[in-house]
């Protein structure tokens, strides 16, 4: 567990990047009083999408109408513009934004890896204080053999695609709507294979997109694995501007697949009576990568990976706004238990966003998120820069993200005291989160399930 040392020596690290900007949202808004009652509790939704890219969303500034619903709900909702998450794959990153630790804390860093028990979740945090939690999830790296059903009454890691999903949820929720509950409803109908979403949205942007190779159409995922692998042999190769084209197309219409599904249980939640007195987020663990880096899929720190979309609709729908500041996905958890009037876990390392919501207090405007992988990479963003720093060589990258959001033009060399002041906290930040790593198991007995789930997503042959 962190101890107050270690708070005051990232607290400590990270002054300089303390700001105290009000934001765009209603103003004079109390969100939730100390005195709250454990009746007035309201129920809690969220909506995890996986691999949903905040760039290729209306509400993030998408120029294609990938998300009529999710931009409806957006406006309706405090929206983080610049959110990342801690790492650019789902075992990290979704155990980052459930426990508020950074992966290296948290633990589960590789796909066959295990949540420690000795960590605590928000749905524990929450079954604590009474809630009844249940989670329904698509299964795969989100099976409960991982060991993040930790908390939940309830675990349906099944899967199936909202198709399955999204009537067991509706079910749970007809049966538990008059109680304090948090529900937890994840999908991976963005991920690839991008084929599989169901027409008629698997075809929605292909007019007037070239087509690619029969070869390409008829096995793309697997084309694609084969080019991000290909960077590490003796042909290194890059798909060509149709086949890009064609998959991203893919990747949107199965966004736009989503958006239908998610507006119609907006619906449901509003003839239920769930909508206006609830809290509902809306989130992701990661995004994807179209050829912006020498890359496919999400396996790099960039903006276009780690910048996910995250929207808070409150209870009454008020406040709504846009938040400016860079987040991180840790928040999500302090910032519901405030809401509750409940204290977060005294190890978790997010921030509580209610301040910074409501413009009354300081927030600090830095976010980090770390990756294993390239010689173990690590990316901190501040209020107008991201450096990615490779801790194993020499490698720096410095960006002016806001303005050059594919992060394109590196300034390392152009801003070099810059550049060399965030090296710094990257390698303070390291010893603090190196000084607190936990050990994680190993599952030795997945279920059949489970592979054939993961086998569907292209993690297995």
């Amino acid at each position: 567990m962190r101890s107050h040392v270690s708070i005051l020596l990232i607290s400590g690290l990270f002054l300089n990047w303390i700001g105290c900007s009000r934001s765009e949202t209603s103003s004079g808004t109390v969100l939730v009083s100390p005195e709250i009652s454990e009746r007035s509790r309201p129920p809690i939704i969220i909506f995890d999408i996986d691999t949903l890219r905040a760039g290729h969303l209306g509400s993030y500034g998408y120029s294609r109408d990938t998300s009529p619903n999710i931009d409806r709900f957006a406006r309706e909702s405090v929206q983080f513009d610049w959110s990342f998450g801690q790492a650019p794959n789902t075992p990290p990153s979704q155990a980052s934004i459930f426990t508020s630790l950074y992966p290296t804390v948290h633990g589960r860093i590789r796909d066959e890896e295990i949540l420690p028990d000795r960590v605590v979740t928000l749905a524990e945090s929450l079954s604590a204080a009474g809630y009844s939690t249940a989670g329904i999830v698509d299964g795969g790296l989100m099976a409960g053999e991982f060991g993040l059903a930790q908390g939940f009454d309830t675990y349906d890691d099944q899967g199936g695609g909202v198709a399955k999903i999204g009537p067991k949820a509706r079910a749970w929720l007809q049966e538990h709507a008059s109680e304090q509950f948090f529900l937890l409803i994840h999908s991976y109908d963005v991920h690839s294979p991008y084929e599989r979403t169901p027409e008629p949205f698997r075809s929605r942007f292909l007019e007037g997109i070239d087509r690619p190779s029969v070869d390409f159409m008829e096995h793309m995922t697997q084309r694609m694995e084969e080019r991000r692998l290909s960077r590490y042999g003796e042909n290194p190769h890059r798909l060509t501007e149709i086949e890009l084209e064609y998959a991203k197309a893919l990747y949107d219409g199965g966004i736009t697949h989503i958006d239908s599904w998610f507006g119609d249980f907006i619906d449901f939640l509003r003839v239920e009576g769930i909508y206006d007195r609830a809290l509902l987020v809306f989130l992701s663990d990661h995004g994807e990568e179209f050829e912006e880096h020498d890359s496919v899929f999400h396996e790099r720190l960039y903006s276009t990976v780690t910048r996910v979309p995250l929207m808070i609709r409150f209870p009454g729908g008020q406040p709504v706004g846009r938040i400016s500041e860079a987040v991180e996905m840790i928040d999500l958890m302090p910032t519901i238990l405030a809401q509750l009037g409940l204290p977060a876990p005294r190890e978790a390392e997010g921030q509580n966003l209610l301040p910074l919501i409501q413009g009354t207090g300081a927030y600090r405007d830095l976010a980090i998120s770390e990756s294993p992988f390239f010689g173990r990479r690590i990316a901190v963003t501040t209020a107008s820069h991201r450096l990615f720093y490779t801790v194993a060589g020499e490698g720096r990258e410095l960006y002016d993200y806001r303005n050059d959001p594919f992060e394109l033009v590196d300034l390392a060399a152009a801003e070099p005291e810059i550049a060399e002041h965030l090296v710094r906290t990257a390698e303070r930040w390291e010893e603090l989160v190196s000084a607190r790593s936990q050990q994680s198991e190993v599952v030795t007995d997945m279920k059949q399930e489970t592979i054939e789930q993961l086998r569907t997503l292209g993690y297995l042959d």
